[in-house]
Order: C-alpha cells, then sequence, then structure tokens
C-alpha cells in the first residue's frame, strides 16, 4: 500500500533522542527551545511555542485572543466549510459559535469573497486554514479583517516553509498554528506549534499550554543564575495558576525529533515540490475526468498531500478502486456533512455548493518524499487505467456575458473571470457602445452586437455556439464573477439548469449590504411557480444561470425578451428537470429603468403563468 504519509527515522533522530535519554531531563529542554527557534525564523516569526498538537495549538491561541480581548460565550468565529474538524470543534470547545464560509473551487480554501457576509456584530475573528500544502489568498482576508476589526488565527497545520506574495505562512495573522502529527510534513508523533510576533501572546500561549501558571515560572530552567531577590519572588509564584489553562505540553524527546527533521527541511520540501510537479503533469491528460491542484499566484506549494476532485462523478468507485490497487486515500477534510455537525447544526450542505462538490467528490494522496519512482508510476498508470475503461465524452462550456452599455464595469469584471474554464467565450452588447466589445474582442471573445433582450441574446448565443455547457452573467457587476466556476461545477456533475440564488429560503436577501431591500415581486412570483409546479426554489429569475444545450432543445422557451428566463425556469420544473440554485451576492441596483423594467415584467410574468397553467398545448 503507498501510504498518504511517511516517516524514517535518521542517524540525527537517533543521535538527538539518545542524547536527550543519556541527559534524564525529558521536560522542556535545549532541544525543544532550538527547535521553536528556527522554527518561529523560518517563519517569518519572533515567537514560537511547541505544544502536544496542531489541535492544542489551535485551542490555547483562540483561548489567549479570547482572554485579551474579552470576547463573550456565544461570540461568532468565521471558519471554511471544508477543513479538519479539529478547526471549528476548538471553537465549540471555547464556547463561541463557527460561522461557515464556503470555499473557492480552484484551491478549496475559504473563499475571501464570501466572508463579508457571514460577518454580525458578533464576529470576533477569521480562522482561514492553509489547506493541503496551499496558503489561502490572505491580502483580501487582511483586509476584510482590518476593516471590520478582526482576529486572524492561521490554522497551517497541512502547510509548512511556504509563501505567499514573499512572506511565509503562520506570520500574517495574530497566531499562526501548525502540526508535527504523523504524516504532516514535520513529524514529532504528537506535537503542534503557534507562532506569533506579539511578546504577550507569546507569553499567554505557554502559560496556557502549562495550566495557565503565572509566567515566572513556565520551565525548570527559570530559576537559574537569579539574584536573591528574584529567587524569593520566583518561589513565592511559581506555583501560583493565574487563568484556566491545560496540560499540552511535550517532552524533550518530541523536540529532538522537530529539530533533526527541521535540520533536513530543504531536501524534503524540494522533493515533495518535484513530486506535487510530477503528478500534476503525469495526469494532466485526464483533466477532463479530474481537477489536479494548483499553484496560487505569487505563492509556492508544500504538497503535503495531492489533492484530487472528479468533475463528473462521485468518488466512491474511484477511490475503491485506487485501495484496491494499492493506493492509499483520504476524504479532503469533509466537515459540514460530518453527523455530530449535522446534529447539532442541521446544515444545508447545498448553502456550501464547492464544500459539497468536495465532500462528495474529493479525495487526496501521497505525494511525500519517500515516494519511489515505481510507486510514482504506478500511481500514473492506475489512474490512466481507471479512465481508460470509462467512456467519457468532453462536455465543452461556453461563457455569454450580456452587456447594456456597461463600460466601464464590463472592462473591470474581466480580471475577475475565470475564462480559463471555458472552450468559447461570447460577449453580446445591446447597446451602440464600442469600447467594452473591442476590449473583449482583444481578449478572445466572439462579439455579438444589436438590440436584444435577454431571452434573444441567450438565443443568439445558442446559434453561435456549439459548446453543451452554458453559463450567462451580466457585466453590470449585480452578481459575483467568483461564482461562475461554481455553476460550471454543477453543471459538469450533470444539473440541467443551475441558478444563482439571490435568496435565502427564509425569504431573506444576499446583497452586500445586510439590511438592503427585498425583491416583493421576484418573490411572490417564485412562490406562485413553486405552487404550480410542486417544486421548491427560491430564485426564479436571476440572468446569472447556467444550462445545458440539450435542456434548452428539451424545453423549447418561446418568449424571447426579459422575461426568458423566468419561463425557462418554469418550463424546466414543470419538466421535472434537475434545477438547483448556487447561492450568489448581489449588488442591487437602483437605477430607475431597472426598477421600470421589474414592475413591467409582472405583466408578463403572469401572462406566462396563465398560458402555461390553462391553455394547451398543441401536440
Amino acid at each position: 500500500m503507498i501510504g498518504v504519509g511517511t516517516f524514517r527515522t535518521s542517524q540525527k533522530a537517533k543521535d538527538y533522542v539518545n542524547d536527550v535519554l543519556d541527559s534524564e531531563r525529558l521536560s522542556y529542554g535545549p532541544y525543544t527551545q532550538k527547535f521553536e527557534r528556527v522554527f518561529a525564523g523560518a517563519h517569518d516569526c519572533r515567537f514560537s511555542i511547541m505544544t502536544a498538537s496542531g489541535t492544542c495549538a489551535l485551542l490555547i491561541a483562540l483561548a489567549a485572543l479570547k482572554n485579551k480581548y474579552k470576547w463573550q460565550d456565544g461570540d461568532e468565529v468565521i471558519v471554511p466549510a471544508v477543513t479538519f474538524i479539529a478547526t471549528s470543534n476548538v471553537v465549540l470547545q471555547l464556547n463561541l459559535k463557527p460561522v461557515f464560509v464556503d470555499v473557492e473551487p480552484t484551491y478549496y480554501e475559504i473563499d475571501p469573497s464570501k466572508i463579508e457576509a457571514a460577518i454580525t456584530s458578533k464576529t470576533r475573528a477569521i480562522i482561514p486554514v492553509h489547506l493541503f500544502g496551499c496558503p489561502c489568498d490572505m491580502d483580501p482576508i487582511l483586509a476584510i479583517a482590518k476593516k471590520h476589526n478582526l482576529k486572524i488565527v492561521e490554522d497551517s497545520c497541512e502547510t509548512m516553509f511556504t509563501k505567499y506574495k514573499g512572506k511565509s505562512v503562520g506570520s500574517f495573522g495574530d497566531i499562526g498554528c501548525f502540526s508535527t502529527y504523523v504524516a504532516h510534513i514535520l513529524i514529532t508523533g504528537v506535537g503542534g506549534l503557534c507562532t506569533t510576533n506579539d511578546p504577550d501572546l507569546a507569553i499567554n500561549l505557554r502559560s496556557l499550554m502549562n495550566h495557565g501558571r503565572d509566567s515566572i515560572y513556565l520551565s525548570i530552567d527559570d530559576d537559574k543564575n537569579k539574584t536573591k531577590e528574584e529567587m524569593q519572588l520566583i518561589v513565592q509564584r511559581r506555583f501560583k495558576f493565574v487563568q484556566m489553562g491545560y496540560s499540552f505540553r511535550v517532552t524533550e524527546m518530541e523536540g529532538a525529533l522537530g529539530l533533526a527533521q527541521f535540520e533536513e527541511h530543504e531536501s524534503m520540501m524540494k522533493k515533495r515540490w518535484e513530486n506535487g510537479l510530477f503528478f500534476m503533469d503525469k495526469l494532466k491528460h485526464l483533466s477532463e475526468n479530474i481537477q489536479l491542484p494548483t499553484v496560487r499566484p505569487d505563492s509556492n506549494h508544500a504538497f503535503m498531500m495531492f489533492p484530487i476532485v472528479l468533475k463528473k462523478e462521485k468518488k466512491d468507485s474511484f477511490v475503491q478502486y485506487l485501495e484496491e490497487n494499492g493506493i492509499e486515500t483520504r476524504e479532503m477534510l469533509p466537515l459540514i456533512n460530518q453527523p455530530y455537525y449535522q446534529e447539532i447544526f442541521q446544515i444545508d450542505e447545498s448553502t456550501f455548493p464547492v464544500a459539497k462538490w468536495v465532500n462528495e467528490s474529493g479525495f487526496y494522496i501521497a505525494s511525500h518524499q519517500d515516494l519511489t519512482d515505481d510507486e510514482k508510476d504506478h500511481i500514473v498508470q492506475t489512474f490512466t487505467n481507471y479512465f481508460a475503461n470509462k467512456k467519457v465524452e468532453k462536455e465543452k462550456s461556453c461563457l455569454v456575458l450580456l452587456s447594456k452599455g456597461d463600460k466601464r464595469a464590463a472592462i473591470d469584471l474581466f480580471d475577475l473571470i475565470p475564462t480559463a474554464s471555458f472552450d468559447q467565450k461570447i460577449f453580446i452588447e445591446a447597446s451602440n457602445d464600442q469600447e467594452a466589445p473591442t476590449f473583449y474582442k482583444k481578449n478572445g471573445f466572439e462579439i455579438i452586437q444589436g438590440d436584444y433582450g435577454k431571452g434573444d441574446a441567450i438565443q443568439k448565443a445558442l446559434e453561435t455556439t456549439n459548446c453543451e455547457n452554458i453559463v450567462v452573467l451580466g457585466t453590470d457587476g449585480s452578481n459575483d464573477p467568483k461564482d461562475i466556476d461554481r455553476i460550471l461545477i454543477k453543471l459538469r456533475q450533470g444539473n440541467e439548469l443551475v441558478i444563482a440564488s439571490r435568496f435565502l429560503p427564509d425569504g431573506g436577501r444576499r446583497t452586500n449590504r445586510p439590511l438592503s431591500y427585498r425583491s416583493i415581486g421576484n418573490r411572490f412570483f417564485t412562490f406562485l411557480l413553486g405552487v404550480m409546479t410542486g417544486r421548491n426554489i427560491t430564485d426564479c429569475n436571476n440572468l446569472f444561470r447556467g444550462f445545458k444545450r440539450q435542456t434548452y432543445k428539451k424545453i423549447h422557451p418561446k418568449v424571447y425578451g426579459d422575461s426568458a428566463l423566468f419561463e425557462m425556469t418554469l418550463l424546466a420544473l414543470k419538466a421535472d428537470l434537475d434545477v438547483v440554485e448556487v447561492p450568489t451576492i448581489e449588488k442591487p441596483s437602483r437605477a430607475m429603468g431597472t426598477k421600470r423594467n421589474r414592475l413591467l415584467s409582472a405583466f408578463s410574468f403572469t401572462w406566462i403563468l396563465f398560458t402555461e397553467a390553462f391553455i394547451p398545448k398543441k401536440s
């Protein structure tokens, strides 16, 4: 079995551990102290505190911040919807409330564009998790934290010696947390570390892991070379406990193992990087079937493991095939669907569509430094053999952008669009403006220009493309283009109509203004549509949507004006097709023209409902 982790005892590790045994000192000592110093330095931090596990590191990190900033029980901490369960367990254990945020579809880490919608008056911190060896997108996270006065605890238990824009993971937030558990990068059996640049937090962290002891005496070395007066003070206070603490210490042997591995980490990391690039190259011929990991721009990657998500099927049969062929797998850290969390939070997994996709279709395999060439070749051949026996036709995808004189808004949108996800790209301009069409033509888009309503524009796009998966987005900035990949994922999974929903099941609206208005008309007609079809949906008329070409042919919408979207949704529901929603954040339009069109659409919506309900269809 090719295991996901590795550990080999080097001669240096044996020498260091034997030295500890010969010294007859197992408590915190010179090996652990040196390991802490060099680890801190390698991660751009002044202080490092070794503790019993990465989970312990996370718990005392949050406890230290809760103590320092007087957080109350019930205060909230933002956590990604994909991570190891310890990340959010420690929040619960400190009587705080985890608030889950969906993850990016490319890197599987917390999606910065979704964070602000989760912030309330009780939010106190964000825990970005550097997963699988990849740093999070820290710049926007730091900006959000600064704007809302939030603290940051970096869960870097799966990522070491890795930089984002020239700065190390673990040094961006108030505290960074690492793990040296079995199958991680540096391995000490049990162990973890906290890093920080705040001396007060460093002292408090060490106190918390030592039962909350007075910081005057946290090691048996703290009474050496002291004056008489200093010793009197130490004797008076060394068994004083100033706060609720924990027994999270390690022995000197873990420190010795950590130091021995640290001194070889450069060669280890080089080999992991090479293995990651090897798999990315040798498996790229399967990119229609599997999503390979991506190295974030201006960053490197530790490849603690090699994550893979199937694009067109759930993982169960493939994972079983790999295990039967001697390749160990692990799930990609499902969180929100865990039985205990379902029990206490009753989470609707569909409100976290990327996390749901990762949970259903994602797993990881080994990429550690001890993989042999034969083992790597066996992995590649096994992957190839599995998909060679499956007849999977490529479904091409087309992105359609609709503009109506948006000009600069459309151009500013371009950098946010995942153009690489699409085989064909079409830009439709429903005005006489030439600036945006000229820009998009230079960037590889086909241009269609004319006085089109939304339905007419979609019909025109379908006449221009043979792609099966169609994603449509307006360029006025009202919807978030970062959700394009979420919609495309759902189409690739076989859903026939995917709507970017601007509403919550309880009637609230997903906007970037928490107290913004609700669209009563849209909700009313969505309700009527649900009554008529017996299906449950929250948003019937958003332009931002995806659909399959065959779906459009199957339902054959007849309305080509701005009400075509409502008709498409109604017909798809009536035909009992696979219709799903992906939550999106909306920036509501205040333009009078937009409000007028919404009001007038009520008449066409009513007519569509009437004709579908009461006028018999010709055979």
